[in-house]
């Protein structure tokens, strides 16, 4: 791809995703001098990655994150889920008594990126877990890290990475445990939403979500078929919070239930 297509291709996101006047105000922000006092510079590498010899640190701007998909201008960015925040809302999730045993659940996370939290709900005993990653480079280094995750024993459910659109999954048979890390832009969690109403339509009660910066959340609360159980923020872990280049302790988190419509 030539300079000129890249710069073009990110544009286009940048467009889709902030608008003309979010896009203007970035690219004036950029021209800014830096006064060099940002602080402890934190580590490239986060400790969960070092623990376990996968790789799943760094962060990727959406506009870099282009597989010649139509929906490439909604793709938000990658970053690695908080492994503290992480654990805690499954656990209360776990440990709430208004749905099925966990190991009648699938875990599903669509736009898995590298896979870190497809790995640590495989710690779980879900039924099984799927990761859903548009971008084929994400999906091959969360396949890598999949194999090693398994190898080293820490799966205790059966496991796997898919590279597809998540719009066109089919989810399985069953309960079903959603997880979005807010990977893509409004336009296609609306998609999602009208492929969940087909996939669970009759089965009310078979489907929770577990949304992490629900910046399209409103779609979801504004749907007569969700109900919102729970909203607010996820405390980080000291090792999270040092090693962390993205979240906030401002960072929302949403389950919802389908209800049926």
């Amino acid at each position: 791809m030539t300079r000129l297509s890249t710069a073009w291709s990110k544009l286009r996101w940048s467009l889709a995703q902030r608008g003309l006047a979010g896009t203007m105000r970035t690219a004036l922000g950029r021209l800014q001098p830096q006064d060099g006092t940002a602080g402890v510079e934190k580590p490239m590498l986060h400790p969960f990655d070092q623990r376990h010899g996968v790789d799943t640190s760094g962060l990727i701007g959406g506009g870099d994150l282009r597989s010649g998909h139509k929906n490439d201008v909604f793709n938000t960015a990658y970053y690695g889920m908080a492994p503290s925040r992480f654990r805690r809302v499954v656990e209360d999730w776990i440990s709430d008594s208004g749905h099925a045993a966990i190991s009648q659940y699938s875990f599903i996370d669509l736009g898995c990126g590298k896979g870190r939290a497809v790995m640590m709900a495989s710690e779980f005993s879900f039924r099984q877990v799927i990761g859903v990653e548009l971008n084929a480079s994400l999906a091959k280094t969360a396949k890598s890290n999949v194999v090693a995750w398994t190898d080293a024993g820490r799966a205790v459910c059966p496991v796997q990475i898919l590279c597809q659109d998540a719009t066109e999954f089919s989810f399985p048979e069953g309960p079903c445990l959603l997880y979005l890390f807010n990977p893509f832009a409004a336009p296609v969690v609306k998609r999602l939403i009208e492929r969940l109403e087909t996939e669970f339509a009759g089965r009310p009660g078979v489907l929770d979500v577990i949304y992490f910066n629900p910046e399209a959340g409103e779609l979801l609360e504004a749907h007569a078929g969700f109900k919102l159980l729970w909203t607010g923020t996820v405390e980080m872990s000291e090792e999270d919070a040092a090693a962390d280049h993205v979240a906030s302790p401002e960072d929302l988190c949403s389950v919802y239930r389908w209800v049926g419509v």
